[in-house]
């Protein structure tokens, strides 16, 4: 009788134990969900996909990769990515072509969608190339001069090295590139990677590695938008 009754109690220690574990993680589950919701609540993100036919952009010397069709597709995960976590996006351009017949009217245009959208933060997606093929990692550029284009590349910078892992990591930087001069928004150039680098020109064929990509830029915006919420 006695170990009937030490098992009925311990049954029941076990019962509220096992009940008070899964409290606790749909606690921390609905914790998470409102953070995110906060994080990028009436967030509206205008997306820039460098380039765009007939200028293809850099290429890589391997695969024959053009810079202008990788961003592309990484700028349409992004704004797929955005979209479905309540992220209001304008896309610069939404195919393979360039929005305008010269490229001083592209980059015009580019600039007065910028300027008129009325987004929070502009993103601007591209691909590096230099002449020492050892030179690769990821880096965002901002507006010399723009503490909050800084703070946002810094945001995107971190995660982009934390989830991509390179041997190197590199660090954001402040560039007079015209894009990130347009309009009055924190704005930042995303160089996703180096086709000149025999390893990262085959990792960026890959959806999978541009998914990552992606991913961590959100979640540089998400960081972004808590930071500078309510000022």
């Amino acid at each position: 009788m006695k170990n009937s009754k030490k098992q009925i109690i311990v049954s029941i220690l076990s019962i509220i134990l096992l009940v008070g574990v899964v409290a606790f993680f749909f606690v921390l589950e609905g914790a998470g969900a409102v953070q995110e919701t906060f994080a990028v609540e009436g967030y509206k993100v205008l997306v820039d996909a460098g380039h765009g036919d007939p200028d293809g952009g850099t290429v890589g010397p391997i695969t024959g990769l053009r810079e202008s069709d990788i961003n592309i597709s990484v700028a349409k995960y992004l704004q797929e990515k955005l979209e479905a976590a309540g992220v209001e996006v304008v896309m610069t351009r939404t195919d393979s072509n360039a929005i305008a017949d010269t490229k001083s009217d592209d980059m015009n245009l580019r600039r007065e969608i910028i300027a008129s959208s009325g987004q929070d933060i502009t993103v601007s997606i591209h691909q590096n190339f230099f002449e020492d093929s050892k030179v690769h990692g990821p880096q965002v550029f901002y507006a010399e001069g723009s503490a909050e284009g800084e703070k946002l590349a810094a945001c995107i910078q971190k995660y982009l090295n934390e989830d991509l892992n390179p041997n190197a990591p590199r660090t954001q930087m402040a560039s007079d590139y015209f894009i990130v001069n347009s309009g009055t928004a924190p704005a930042v150039i995303v160089e996703c990677g180096f086709l000149s680098n025999p390893e990262e020109e085959q990792l960026l064929k890959k959806k999978k590695y541009r998914l990552r990509i992606v991913d961590s830029i959100i979640k540089g915006i998400e960081e972004y938008a808590q930071m500078t919420a309510g000022e």
